[in-house]
Formats: C-alpha cells, structure tokens, sequence
C-alpha cells in the first residue's frame, strides 16, 4: 500500500507522537509498503537516513512557555500546500494518515487530500484538556470551533489510540466523528528485541523514576506527595523525574518538604537516557491529572523491559485487552495518596511482587502492544477506508 504519513512531530522531536510517527513509519516500510512521510522542519535535524523519503514543510517556531515547547506553524506557508500535494502525486498514495488533529498542518494535509482525490484518515493521541476548568473550557471551545468544523469533517476516518481518546472525542465533538472512529492502539519507541534483550535485576535499586513533560494535565503532584509518604520508611530511597518542566509546583513541594537532595528534577533528556534509567529504577510511576487518562509511551516502554509500573489509567483503557491490577500493573486509579503508597510499600519491600508484576507487564505489553500488531490494525483500517472511498466516489 501506497501511504503518505503527516505529522508535526518527528525525530528529533522528543515526544511521544513524535515515536509514534517514526516507529509506525518505520513497521510499514520493512513490511513492503511505499512510505512518504511530511512533517516540519527542524533545526537540529540529526544526520539519520531511513527506509522512506521525508519531506520537510517550512515552518515558523513559536515557543509556548508553559504549554507547548514545540509549537511550530506551517499552514501560513502557502507553498507547503503544493508542496504536500506534489509528494501526494509523485508518490501515487492510496491514502494520506494524518498524526493528531490539532495542529495547523492538518490543513495542507486536507488540501492535498482533497485535491488529489484520496481519503484522509487522522490517528488521534492527545486530548486537548486542563485541570484548570476555565483554560479547560476554553481548549473544549477551540477543539469544537477549530477541529469540529475545519478539520474532523474533512477526514473520512479517524483512529483513536485507547478508549480514553474514544471518550473524548465523544464527549467534545460527538457521534458525528465517533461514529467514523475504529480503535487501534500504539507501542513502545524503538526494535522490540532490544528491551526484550535486558534482563531485569529486581534487586532493590532504591529509585523510583517518572517520565513525561511536567505539564496542568501531568504535574507530578501525586508522586511528590507519595513520596513524603515513603520517604521516612525507606531512608535510601530517590526519585527522579525526567521531563521538559513547564509547571514548577512539584519542584517547589519537593523543596518544601525539605526533600530537594533526594527528589532529582533532570529536565528534558534522550530516550537512550531515559532507558537507562528505567533498568535501574524499582518502579516507574505514571500520572495523568484530567478527565481523560491515558497510559503513555514510557509508560509501555517501562513495562516491555520488566519494571513493575503504577499508573492511574482505567484497567480497560486498551479496549478488548485488559490490564489487571496487581498483575501486570499497579493501579492507583481513584485511590488517595495513602493506598497509592501502601502499594507502592509492598512492591519496595517485597522483591517477588516486583519481579512477578514485572515479568507480566513485560508479557502483556510484548504480546498485544508491539508494532507489527499496531500496524496491521492500522493497515485493515486504512485499506477499508480507501476502499469505501472508492466505491462512494465510483474510481475505478
């Protein structure tokens, strides 16, 4: 299949659209299928070569501090129109899949869509949410006005990464897109063999670790305060926090509790980095403040190389596959601060439950969260839309 990939997240990007786009990229070009991929320029472009050709739009770089430190915009260009439509042509795309919905360079990505007479298919990873119920309102006012009416109607099908992405898109933008809306879910960055390659030490390492920009909606908050819990019980014990920090509360509650020389705030990091990390931590804790809460790359990435994972999402966050607590995770969805960290106790005190809740994530995350599984779900329903396009549209 002939596929052309839009995204404005791509490597060296460190996010987690942007892993999706380049592993989902990557799966479907060893499988045989002729890839393009468009994203945005990028100024510390890395000297890499890949399986498919990548196009660079131009764009203008605007930083939100406090919001979004990789905000760029493309769609003003108006050569990035012709410029889209010409990779479509020149490729022959059946299709063009369009990664999160937005961004301003969905725009092109319609033009080029329509203009050359293929279906649009938009992957949905993000939720447009705060914490705070004015900016929430707001950010729900813009989605609707924004991608309700300039974007969504223009796609002839939409995929949501987990049943939270679903909820959302019902509770925002209704049965209009949820109705053309399949589920098909996402899988850790990077070769499946090389985290399955790393044999996990459950010995204690004393270190809890926390992946993840420090954002409203993924503020740390709750770890911090399960960590004064913890921290008189388990005087060695160390947390550390990898992320671009954008919300400072959780650095500001660390140092008031007097615990700023054994909470490490390391700001932005490679994923190398962040992986090495994750071998010597005795947990991985995820987070998410808001409505709607889902799971995460790192969060999967943890699980896949046998690091026993707390994380607030819903056990049926994946769909048909279920996630069981205190099995191949830790939940703390729901609970206080005191549950979270009398599970949290058990799992520092008690080597076997480590290694037993570890060994099953990595099981359940190996089996049913791994690119060849993603890119097959994605290809049946890229193949089905291009299909029902034709036949609505009599091509031949």
């Amino acid at each position: 299949m002939k596929i052309t990939i839009v995204s404005a997240m791509f490597p060296p990007v460190q996010t987690g659209t942007s892993f999706y786009t380049k592993n989902l990229a990557d799966t479907l070009a060893a499988n045989g299928h002729d890839i393009s991929l468009v994203t945005v320029e990028n100024n510390n472009l890395p000297s890499q070569s890949y399986n498919y050709k990548v196009y660079y739009l131009k764009a203008l770089h605007v930083p939100l501090p406090g919001f979004f430190k990789h905000f760029k915009i493309s769609a003003f260009y108006l050569k990035n129109y012709s410029l889209l439509k010409k990779v479509v042509l020149n490729s022959g795309a059946d299709v063009i899949l369009l990664v999160n919905h937005y961004l301003d360079i969905a725009f092109p990505a319609i033009y080029a869509a329509r203009k050359c007479s293929i279906p649009l298919i938009c992957s949905v990873g993000t939720q447009l949410q705060s914490s705070k119920k004015f900016r929430n309102c707001l950010l729900n006012f813009f989605d609707r006005l924004i991608c309700g009416n300039l974007i969504f109607p223009f796609c002839n099908k939409v995929i949501a990464w987990d049943t939270q992405i679903l909820k959302y898109l019902n509770d925002v933008h209704g049965e209009h897109v949820v109705s053309k809306t399949a589920i098909a879910n996402y899988a850790p960055n990077g070769n499946l063999k090389n985290y399955l390659a790393h044999k996990q030490n459950y010995k204690m390492h004393n270190q809890i670790l926390g992946v993840g920009a420090i954002t409203e909606q993924r503020n740390f908050l709750p770890l911090i305060y399960v960590f004064i819990l913890l921290a008189p019980v388990f005087p060695n014990l160390k947390l550390k926090i990898i992320g671009h920090i954008y919300n400072d509360e959780a650095v500001k509650l660390a140092y008031a509790n007097g615990l700023g020389n054994r909470i490490v705030f390391t700001g932005e990091k490679p994923h190398d980095f962040v992986i090495e990390e994750m071998k010597c931590s005795d947990m991985f804790y995820a987070s998410l403040t808001g409505k709607y809460i889902g799971m995460g790359t790192a969060t999967i990435e943890a699980m896949l190389l046998g690091v026993p994972v707390v994380v607030n999402t819903p056990s049926r966050l994946l769909g048909k596959i279920t996630l069981n607590d205190m099995t191949n995770f830790v939940s703390s969805y729901e609970l206080s601060y005191i549950q979270i960290a009398g599970k949290m106790k058990k799992l520092l005190q008690q080597k076997k439950i480590r290694s037993e809740i570890g060994k099953n994530g990595r099981k359940f995350v190996s089996k049913n969260m791994n690119w060849d599984i993603v890119s097959h779900d994605i290809l049946k329903i890229l193949s089905n839309t291009k299909d029902e396009f034709k036949k609505n549209n009599k091509i031949y």
